[in-house]
């Protein structure tokens, strides 16, 4: 799973309880501070941290939510940001 947050993009191993009485797994994520990308397959998460910082981003400088992204992918790997997923 693709994880977007404050310090950078992340591609972490995530498992949700898939136990008979578990929530889905798109609540389980909103349950643990993450907003899910696509509600059917979940593939891509934001931490509400960064979802704070682009709304400052694009209230107060006008960043588009491509170039904020572009922003993180040059985070997590200056040299290589074009292989950040």
């Amino acid at each position: 799973m693709v994880i977007v947050d404050k310090l950078g993009v992340h591609h972490l191993k995530v498992q949700c309880c898939d136990c008979p009485n578990a929530m889905s797994p798109d609540i389980q994520m909103f349950q643990h501070g993450f907003f899910p990308a696509s509600f059917n397959r979940l593939k891509t998460v934001f931490t509400f941290r960064v979802l704070n910082d682009f709304l400052l981003d694009n209230l107060e400088c006008g960043t588009s939510a491509m170039n904020h992204y572009s922003k993180r992918q040059q985070m997590t790997s200056s040299m290589f940001p074009h292989l950040v997923p």
